[in-house]
């Protein structure tokens, strides 16, 4: 990366203003301040290589730069790489400052709702160029692209020329990073949304407002083409899944999991630390004999929140669809379609 940042400088490309190498230790909690400065409305782009070390037992157990990369500027949002690369306006005047995240936003300003004390247990760190550019990204991407052909440079250029479109009315719960793993598709004439992760993870939501009663019923069509876990995800290694979850009125969400080893009904809290007081996973289904299917799955909301959760639900405020495959750097795919909110008085219509 020392090299890249070398090579990108001595370019003299016009379109360029200023870059900066950053060093992050996987110990540090967010956040470390570069020598840049950015004025509101100004764009930036971030190069990042590097793995933070989650066990110094298991070699395996790591994130990437899109696990854990965030940057901002003080006082703005936060904003989070894809997989390596990320470019971003700025939203403010001030600092690029650059963070390493690891366990749950408190706001979208960066501030950590969880102990930085967990910070302590990482080891590894990233390496990050930060690109601060004058103006024509795209044309400044394309002309370093030429002077050195880094997988990060293509990476950044794609990004900026062929964007995935986050399918319409949902947004990526911030909690776990914006990324470009869900795309909208059509299937039979039906709107139908398709999840294609390697190694990367992120959770769809869609806002909604439903009252829950004894007799609201979720439903949802959905075919699994890849499992992202060969283990029993009840474990925080084996954590990889694809499911789809109600977010309520309380902040608490029930995950209805499709699962590669456990047994249907079977439900039990998250086992991430930082999710452990918030999420449940409930299986409904079990292994991959069904692949290539599309399955109808209908569940009573009520009765499966009270059993697995020991709380009444009052009302869904949200539609999550959820895709990990970060702990085993595996593959999830799937597609969704026709998912819907039912009571004695209403039906709602979410995909």
């Amino acid at each position: 990366m020392h090299q890249l940042a070398k090579t990108i400088k001595d370019s003299a490309i016009s379109e360029i203003q200023k870059i900066s190498y950053v060093s992050l230790a996987g110990n540090k909690p967010p956040w470390q301040r570069s020598d840049l400065q950015i004025q509101a409305g100004e764009t930036y782009t971030l190069l990042a290589a590097g793995k933070i070390q989650w066990s110094n037992r298991d070699p395996n157990l790591y994130g990437g730069p899109g696990f854990h990369l965030w940057s901002r500027i003080p006082g703005g949002q936060i904003n989070n790489v894809i997989r390596n690369t990320g470019t971003f306006v700025a939203d403010r005047t001030g600092s690029i400052e650059l963070g390493i995240y690891f366990g749950m936003w408190a706001n979208t300003e960066g501030d950590l709702q969880t102990d930085s004390g967990n910070y302590r247990e990482l080891g590894g760190g990233l390496e990050v160029i930060i690109i601060l550019w004058k103006d024509n990204v795209m044309t400044g991407l394309k002309k370093l692209t030429i002077v050195n052909d880094s997988s990060l440079l293509g990476e950044a250029l794609a990004q900026l020329q062929y964007p995935v479109t986050t399918p319409l009315g949902w947004e990526y719960l911030k909690d776990t990073g914006v990324s470009d793993i869900y795309s909208s598709n059509m299937q039979d004439d039906n709107k139908c949304i398709a999840l294609n992760a390697t190694d990367d993870q992120g959770i769809l939501r869609k806002p909604i407002d439903f009252n829950v009663s004894p007799s609201t019923q979720l439903q949802w069509d959905w075919k699994l083409l890849e499992h992202p876990s060969h283990n029993k995800e009840d474990e925080a290694r084996y954590h990889d899944y694809i499911s789809v979850a109600a977010e309520f009125d309380n902040g608490r969400d029930l995950t209805w999991i499709w699962s590669s080893q456990l047994d249907v009904d079977h439900y039990f809290d998250c086992p991430i630390k930082s999710w452990s007081e918030r999420e449940t996973h409930y299986v409904i289904r079990k292994g991959i004999e069904q692949k290539n299917e599309w399955l109808r799955e209908s569940r009573n909301l009520y009765t499966d929140v009270s059993k697995s959760m020991k709380f009444t639900p009052h009302k869904v405020t949200a539609i999550w669809l959820i895709g990990v495959a970060t702990f085993q750097h595996a593959s999830a795919r799937a597609e969704f379609s026709n998912i819907k909110l039912s009571n004695e008085n209403e039906t709602l219509q979410v995909l």
